[in-house]
């Protein structure tokens, strides 16, 4: 996706919340932990947490009376992690070179993605000027752009989009209150937890196998709906 489709995507967004009846939404910021998590084998291990950072547009479409919608948007997801490789990587693909690393490479994945969840939402009546809900649905994302730090062959900050995966799904459950500003306008926060479903990366090792690695990440969302 490139910088235009996401424009019109927001905007598009933003005229249904400001025209529909039944539809509310807003804009999110949404500071986070992401880790990226290996398969059962041990070719492969984490290393570490790195922090993460999205923003965009979140609404919801009432379909069962005030307390149930269905929750869509689109988010620009900033996500990554670390992960090492016990075995030799014959072929690692940055923008304009292909690099071979020994046993124990460190590849620090510095990832955005373009989300774009769908789900369900079931929230309380207001209570005072709090409302309080729960939320869960799946999460395909779509490559944006892909840079890496390696720690052998003096790799930083490079282009590394053939290394990683253009489609990823996963899943999110999370839950959060939002605060009556007055009108139909709300303070919103919301803790969500993401985990993937499909394999990130592309990258081979000695035995030529892709080894699986999802990821996964927590965020806090902080917004303003209408």
């Amino acid at each position: 996706m490139d910088k235009k489709t996401i424009i019109i995507a927001l905007f598009l967004l933003s005229s249904l919340i400001g025209s529909a009846q039944k539809f509310s939404g807003g804009f999110f910021l949404s500071p986070s932990l992401t880790w990226m998590k290996p398969d059962i084998s041990k070719n492969i291990s984490n290393e570490g947490l790195k922090l993460g950072f999205s923003y965009g547009a979140l609404g919801d479409l009432n379909i069962i009376g005030e307390n149930f919608s269905l929750g869509l948007g689109i988010l620009v997801n900033n996500i990554g992690g670390k992960i090492s490789y016990a075995d030799s990587i014959p072929e690692f693909k940055t923008l304009d070179s292909t690099y071979a690393f020994k046993p124990g490479a460190i590849v620090d994945y510095k990832l955005t993605y373009v989300e774009l969840p769908i789900g369900l939402k079931g929230k309380t009546n207001e209570i005072g000027y709090m409302t309080y809900y729960m939320k869960s649905g799946i999460t395909p994302m779509f490559k944006w752009k892909a840079k890496g730090d390696v720690t052998q062959g003096n790799i930083s900050g490079e282009s590394i989009k053939e290394e990683v995966a253009s489609f990823m799904m996963g899943y999110y459950i999370g839950g959060g209150f939002q605060y009556n500003l007055g009108g139909t306008t709300s303070f919103v926060t919301v803790l969500v937890f993401s985990n993937g479903l499909t394999d990130i990366t592309k990258t081979k090792t000695e035995d030529g196998k892709t080894d699986k690695v999802i990821l996964n990440n927590i965020a806090i969302r902080i917004g303003i709906i209408f």
